[in-house]
């Protein structure tokens, strides 16, 4: 159960989100139509303090009902788990957070994995939420298993999708992408490259997953993206991301000994074709059996479930049995 008004310290006033298109912009011009492929979003934006930045999440549903946080992964945004969202509001009230660096949250010069965890972190706070169910996708699962690490009495379960960290890497192959990490980030100074309009981020947006239905797409692309001065759009993350090179290889050992503090029933899903994206070899797998067998036995109580047919985009490529097992984990099956 959340807290009355009184106990939101450090948080902005609520505005209700309308989604209304900026069509003002070039870009965003014939947005009006794109509403017809399905009902948009109901929720408020709201803010909070994490440090001197502010930072946003999604308000959605009952405040009475008990506490759902969900947390994206990298270059990643609040909105793609909006049919999750829509899906869990009759028995929760769901909170959709945006990362420093991502969404409508404020960026820094510099982004480093803790300071994630910190959002997290100030965001339970600032709500002084209660035994919170949380949700995270890939970087976001492993912030939310940090997390839960260093407070193993806050959350009272977790999902993490896609979020036990890469495979194995060859350390030649991560010391050339820090290396590289120096490119990316000088292109990052300029900001990133223009799309056009709101076509060309539907295409991009195809292109990067074709599993994507044309509304999940369409919807992507329209919430997904922001205006620039220039008359072009941009996604909707920090190009300063790219700084996250110089943090050094996921350090697996470290991750378990959090993994290992976590006492939260916790629901581990991994997509049956998600190795393509973590190997980028078609067919791969993401984790080797065994190596999948010694990062589960790290959570006390563990279920682990592989939905067939979905990339590492699980909640685009199959939201039905996504929603399906989550519900179940938490005691609220569809009827």
């Amino acid at each position: 159960m959340r807290p009355s008004e009184s106990h939101f310290s450090g948080i902005d006033e609520l505005t209700p989100a309308k989604n209304a298109a900026r069509v003002e912009n070039a870009a965003w011009r014939g947005a009006e139509h794109w509403l017809r492929f399905g009902p948009m979003p109901e929720y408020s934006e709201r803010f909070f303090r994490s440090g001197t930045l502010r930072i946003h999440f999604r308000d959605w549903g009952d405040a009475t009902k008990p506490p759902l946080v969900i947390v994206h992964g990298l270059r990643d945004h609040s909105h793609s788990f909006d049919d999750l969202a829509r899906g869990l509001l009759d028995r929760f009230h769901v909170l959709a957070l945006d990362l420093r660096g991502h969404g409508d949250s404020e960026t820094t010069p510099y982004y480093h994995f803790g300071h994630f965890v910190l959002d997290l972190h100030n965001l339970v706070r600032a709500l002084r939420l209660e035994r919170p169910v949380i949700v995270g996708h890939s970087m976001g699962g492993e912030v939310v298993a940090t997390y839960a690490g260093c407070f193993p009495n806050v959350p009272s379960r977790l999902v993490i999708v896609e979020g036990l960290g890469p495979p194995p890497p060859a350390m030649d192959e991560e010391v050339a992408w820090t290396i590289d990490g120096f490119r990316r980030i000088d292109q990052a100074m300029s900001g990133q490259r223009g799309i056009d309009d709101l076509e060309a981020a539907y295409r991009r947006m195809h292109e990067r997953n074709p599993r994507l239905t044309e509304r999940q797409a369409r919807e992507l692309a329209l919430l997904g993206t922001r205006a620039r001065e220039d008359g072009k759009l941009e996604w909707k993350f920090d190009a300063m991301l790219a700084t996250m090179a110089l943090n050094g290889p996921f350090n697996l050992a470290y991750a378990m000994a959090f993994w290992r503090r976590i006492t939260a029933p916790s629901l581990i899903v991994h997509g049956g074709e998600s190795g393509e994206f973590w190997r980028s070899k078609p067919g791969a797998i993401y984790l080797e059996p065994d190596d999948l067998k010694a990062r589960l036995a790290c959570f006390r109580d563990a279920l682990f479930v592989e939905i067939p047919g979905a990339g590492h985009m699980v909640h685009f490529d199959r939201p039905r049995e996504l929603l399906a097992e989550v519900r179940g984990f938490l005691g609220a099956p569809q009827g």
